[in-house]
């Protein structure tokens, strides 16, 4: 069992190490206390103040899902172009690693189903719109410092990539046809949050509730392009694109259904450098 987890932990970190030299990172995502839920689905943890093992105590495998909706990301682009921007959905699985609850390695690997809209010289409106693409990334999520009243600060960072088939372009209305066009998008984000786990007392059960909010510096490369055979002397592109505010306010919280559970379900709302909102569950092994 410890050869195992030690081969997952070099995995994630080989993966992590590869992230840091290709890009950086992007959204927050679920869940971001590092110490919920605090019950084992496999192994079968006791909760809080009873004997723990001492081993899981200091390594945790979660695994969760994301489905991140993006309503819209306003894009910073060339003169020649305005009103650029994108959106669309990210559906992201991630596998990561607790370590003794301070610092949290982990992937993702997912897809994309993403569009992206703008006008060229003042008058062209083109869009393009993408086919399910695979989507993956990586980061890491540490406990930065815990203070009095026991409200924490967490640092997060994040990237992800991908790059789908292109499966439709308009311009001006009028479909146009590429089978060589280009859509790539990069993304990374630096995350700082401030949070404070509530336990509520119910009638049947108690539960945790951790609210967090805090601030983001994001930013990203969307590289979209294609021809036009009906203008062929016109570059149609965004010009590798970027993000058009890089600064960005984080509002979510987690929740676990009961002390006991090995669950923990998440809800959060990025705006200002986007209107995003993203819903997630995570899973301790």
């Amino acid at each position: 069992m410890k050869k195992q987890y030690l081969l997952i932990l070099s995995l994630i970190i080989s993966i992590c190490c590869i992230t840091a030299k290709y890009g950086f990172a992007a959204t927050v995502g679920n869940a971001l206390d590092l110490d919920l839920p605090q019950r084992s689905a496999v192994l079968r943890q006791e909760i809080v103040k009873d004997t723990l093992d001492e081993y899981e105590q200091a390594v945790k495998i979660k695994g969760s899902f994301d489905i991140e909706f993006v309503f819209d990301k306003d894009l910073h682009v060339n003169p020649d172009l305005t009103k650029a921007e994108i959106k669309g959905q990210w559906y992201m699985a991630k596998f990561g690693m607790t370590i003794l609850n301070r610092v949290e390695p982990y992937i993702k690997i997912g897809t994309s189903t993403l569009e992206t809209r703008w006008k060229q010289s003042g008058a062209t409106e083109i869009e393009v719109g993408a086919d399910n693409g695979f989507a993956w990334g990586g980061g890491l999520k540490a406990n930065i410092v815990e203070f009095s009243g026991g409200v924490r600060l967490t640092g997060d960072w994040q990237y992800r990539t991908t790059e789908p088939d292109v499966n439709e372009i308009t311009v001006n209305g009028i479909a146009v046809n590429d089978a060589g066009a280009t859509f790539k998008v990069d993304e990374w984000q630096v995350s700082l949050l401030l949070s404070k786990k509530f336990e509520i007392p119910l009638k049947l059960q108690n539960i945790y509730i951790v609210p967090y909010t805090g601030i983001s510096y994001a930013d990203s490369n969307v590289d979209v392009s294609f021809r036009n055979a009906n203008s062929p002397t016109v570059d149609y592109s965004l010009f590798d694109a970027n993000n058009k505010k890089l600064y960005g306010f984080v509002l979510g919280c987690d929740i676990v259904p009961s002390l006991s559970s090995s669950f923990i379900y998440s809800i959060e709302l990025r705006l200002v450098d986007e209107t995003a909102l993203s819903l997630g569950g995570a899973m301790k092994f």
